[in-house]
């Protein structure tokens, strides 16, 4: 039975998050022994995970950062000594070092993962350079994009491997037709500044006045740092009086059947790995306007005019422009509906976990 390790800060409510344990669920369903390892001490809001599934806690209650650091690599040390005829697949720049070096010697085989683009996140320089030297370091590298592999060092690139998101099938009800759908665009996203959901708004300020009836739907989780960024985007909604038409909805558990009630949804952000709610919202037949930002998810994806639009970063006529020619035409969101829910079949877990598995 092929053993497999997946190292992760947290099993939070992200993307990454998502992902990962998605590929850990799959993997468990084919008979594969799967550990989760985490690491970090944020509160636990695990997505489902199969009882198949061990998960397992480092953690150091030293407050010296450097001893903390230190405590820590010895703990993983143990670890992969334990299980050293595993393979490790980490997602975040910590994490992943953590891994690596203390895997040397070991034999286990390390496989690393980028999620987002690497030019920007990991923002501080000095994490940077520890996310570069895990991948140098990695036996396997693997993108959601070939823009963001190209981001790295030949070394890196020569080891490197491209897989898209999965999605998740079997969680997806039945795609509504258009013509039962409400008159509703949705975005949905962390409130934060990564999503410019600010954009979106000022767009609709032109969009309501062609469809009053329509309202603009956001729905994420406000409470990032401390819910700053959701009250900058309310109070901009409050002085221009849309509250009527914009709706600032939070967090949903049950955000697929919004994605298949809305006749749009939109993705607005100024940079991206590869969006899992654009993916679903696509895969349920919604027509979707994206921008198409780095680091290549949303062209990845998407070809412009037959199974979605994609749009310039940060340009609110064009954006404005792109749901309005959605909204005034049935037959373009029909013939991007038809055209982007194929994408089930090509992104759905089974085959993209079938890529993760080549690589053990």
């Amino acid at each position: 039975m092929k053993k497999v390790v997946i190292a992760t800060g947290t099993l939070g409510g992200g993307g990454a998050e998502r992902v990962f344990l998605n590929i850990a669920n799959e993997m468990a369903e084919r008979d594969i022994k799967v550990n989760i390892l985490v690491t970090g001490s944020r509160p636990t809001e695990s997505y489902s995970l199969s009882n198949k599934i061990t998960v397992e806690k480092i953690s150091s209650m030293r407050k010296n950062k450097v001893l903390k650091v230190i405590d820590k690599l010895i703990q993983f040390r143990k670890y992969f000594k334990r299980h050293k005829d595993s393979i490790c697949i980490s997602f975040f720049p910590d994490v992943s070092a953590y891994c690596v070096l203390s895997s040397v010697g070991i034999g286990n085989k390390n496989i690393v993962s980028e999620r987002n683009d690497p030019n920007i996140i990991p923002r501080k320089r000095y994490m940077k350079i520890i996310r570069n030297f895990a991948f140098e370091g990695a036996d396997c590298c693997v993108f959601q994009t070939s823009d963001s592999k190209g981001y790295f060092s030949r070394r890196v690139q020569s080891k490197g491997k491209v897989i898209s998101n999965p999605i998740n099938v079997f969680q997806l009800p039945v795609a509504a037709p258009l013509e039962q759908r409400k008159k509703i665009v949705l975005a949905v996203g962390r409130i934060v500044p990564q999503k410019n959901f600010s954009m979106l708004i000022k767009a609709w300020q032109t969009i309501h006045k062609a469809f009053p009836s329509y309202q603009l739907h956001i729905y994420g989780d406000k409470t990032y740092w401390d819910g700053m960024f959701a009250k900058e985007l309310q109070s901009y909604i409050d002085q221009n009086e849309m509250y009527e038409c914009v709706k600032m909805m939070g967090f949903s558990e049950d955000i697929y059947s919004k994605m298949n009630e809305a006749a749009v949804y939109v993705s607005s952000s100024d940079f991206e790995g590869m969006s899992n709610t654009m993916l679903e919202a696509m895969a349920l037949g919604t027509p979707t306007v994206a921008t198409n930002c780095p680091i290549g998810g949303a062209k990845t994806i998407i070809q412009s005019e037959k199974n979605g639009i994609l749009v310039p970063v940060g340009d609110v006529d064009e954006m404005a422009n792109a749901i309005l020619r959605l909204l005034s035409d049935i037959d373009l969101r029909k013939r991007l509906s038809n055209n982007s829910i194929v994408i089930r079949d090509e992104l759905s877990i089974q085959n993209i976990c079938d890529k993760w598995l080549e690589l053990i």
